[in-house]
Parts: C-alpha cells; structure tokens; sequence
C-alpha cells in the first residue's frame, strides 16, 4: 500500500541541505520526489520518499541530528488545517483526540492513539513504511515523526515542555546525548511502537487559543481533507493484528470477536475491499520484519516472538520465503 504525507512535512530540509553546501532539488530527484514538493505545503508525496530523502540527506550532509532539527521548525501550521484545528481545541488532551482522529489530513501512513495510565497517558505512533520501506534506514523518519508531535506539544502547551518517557523503534546509534537537548533525557530505543509519554495534567492544560467558532470551521476544513470519511476496515484489521502480534499466535476467529463480528462477516467485508485476513497478517509481519531486522538490534528469537510465531525456526522459515534471504544474511548484509 502507498501512503502519502503533504509536502509541508519538507519544512527546513532546503534550508539544512543548502547549508551544508548540497542541493536540494538534486536530493529530491534522487529518490523521486518532485522539485515542486519544495515551494507547494499542499502537495501530497509518497511518504516512504520522504524516508529515504531524509536518510539519505542525513548520510550526505553528515549530520546525525536532520531529522530532529527539521523537527523544531514545527509550527501547527505545518499540519494545515489539522494543526490548526489541533491548536483550536479546548484542552491539550482534546488536541490529541483531534490528532488521533484527523492526523490522516495530513498524512494517510501515521496512526495515533493514546493510552492512560495512572498518572501519564502514552501517545502511541505508527508509521506504514509502504511497499519501499525496505530501501532506507527509517531512524530520520522516526525522529522527525516524533520530534514534531513534542514541538508541537510544546507549542500548545506555550512551553519548554520535555516527555517523561519517549521510544524508538530502531537501535540506538551514534553520540545519544545528541537526544537531550530535544527531549531532555535519552530515548529508549528498539520498542514495538513509537511513543511519547505526557502527563494527565498535561492533557488537561486550557489551550488560550480555543474558539468554538473557528473549531467549528477548521473541523469542516479537516474532514475535507481526510482521504476518505471513513477509514478502510482493512486499515482497523490491520492495525488489530499489529497490537496483538505479541501476544501469541493469532486467528483470524479472535481478531473477528474482538471486532465483534463473526469470521464470515469478517471475510466478506474484507473481500468487498479485495484483501483477506491472510493477506493482512503477512503484510503487517513483513513491515514489521523489516522494520525490528533492519533497524533494530534485538535478538532474532525475540523478533520471532513479536511477530507472533510460535519459534525461531518457523520464522526463519518464513522470512526467507518472504524476502528470499534468511533474517541472518540480511543483518549481515547490513553490516
């Protein structure tokens, strides 16, 4: 599946590359984004484009930290009309609600959701690589996606704010305290998730913005821009499948009940959009594969156990078929 993002997600790129002494319409066209990306907000690029420009930009110009610098030109603006209607809520937890709901406005690959606990709530992200994502290291990705959800935390809450709590999904790499003076702390890294953590007080700060009139307007203006007014069941079966890969082996009967359907009712909606159960699940192990293989460290057993299989050994057996080279030789092809 192709995912696209606005091209407002470029703020910044031009302006580090050119410093650096690079061009960067020539960066652009190297991994097929078009110049006009750079002067139109409102363009819609390929997202995992996006990935391998910002990965190879960041091996070019040398600089470890491009994708978290890129993030601190992050205004509300940058998201459009999402961001603006973010920025119009009555609280910052209602701003997340309105994130987790319209974020596809602005680009159609990244999944929000939060989660409480006790005193914090985590802000899960998920980001679908697309059917390119095995061409580029997604750690700038990852760290611009989630150094602009703390920017813009930041913004809303008129604030040098830091996160309690922030995780990768690839490895740690590098100078790490290149990290603290972005979050003021170090990451975890090699996580099942993206995530940022905030504190329930947090959530409940007024926003001095809030304006039922023109929440009213910019709510119109988001659900315009949404790619469709309703999201693919697929997309809610897929995201399922990810969430409790973990847990065990997974059957397409569980997934159904905790959708509250029966398999049947399950299969034929799935039909009707011209996918299956089977399909779903391979894809979601494959993205994952690529993404917990290529980028992270953890030991090949414990990826197995992610991913759902009942053994190292099934899922070398399944890996291999499904990217013609063993987990092994693929991490030693990295190397």
């Amino acid at each position: 599946m192709v995912n696209f993002i606005r091209a407002a997600a470029l703020k910044g790129f031009c302006t580090l590359v050119r410093d650096a002494g690079l061009d960067p319409e020539s960066l652009c066209r190297a991994v097929g984004i078009p110049a006009s990306a750079l002067t139109h907000p409102d363009e819609r690029i390929r997202i995992d484009s996006l990935s391998r420009l910002l990965d190879l930009a960041a091996r070019q110009t040398g600089i470890e930290d491009f994708a978290l610098r890129m993030a601190q030109k992050r205004r509300p603006s940058t998201w459009g009309a999402v961001g603006l209607l973010i920025a119009r809520q009555k609280t910052v937890g209602d701003a997340v609600q309105a994130a987790t709901h319209y974020i596809a406005g602005h680009s159609d690959g990244i999944l929000v959701r939060s989660e409480a606990y006790d005193e914090e709530v985590v802000i899960w992200i998920d980001v679908e690589g697309g059917e390119d994502s095995i061409r580029f290291d997604p750690a700038q990705r990852n760290e611009l996606v989630v150094g602009s959800a703390v920017q813009m935390m930041r913004r809303l809450l008129q604030r040098e704010w830091n996160p309690p709590g922030i995780g990768f999904t690839h490895a740690a790499r590098g100078n790490l305290d290149r990290y603290r003076p972005y979050f003021g702390r170090l990451p975890l890294f090699d996580q099942d998730h993206l995530f940022l953590v905030a504190s329930k007080a947090d959530l409940d700060t007024p926003l001095p913005l809030y304006d039922p009139e023109a929440e009213r307007l910019l709510r119109k203006m988001a659900e315009q821009q949404l790619p469709s007014r309703q999201e693919p069941f697929s997309r809610a079966v897929a995201l399922l499948i990810s969430q409790r890969l973990p847990d065990g082996a997974l059957s397409a009967e569980d997934v159904a009940a905790a959708l509250d359907l029966d398999l049947r009712g399950m299969q034929r909606r799935l039909a009707a959009e011209g996918t299956s159960f089977s399909e779903l699940l391979f894809g979601v192990r494959k993205n994952l594969a690529e993404t917990f293989v290529d980028s992270s460290r953890r030991p090949l057993a414990e990826v197995a156990d992610l991913l759902g299989f009942g053994s190292l050994s099934a899922f070398s057996q399944w890996y291999s078929r499904a990217h013609g080279q063993s987990a092994a030789e693929r991490r030693a092809g990295l190397r």
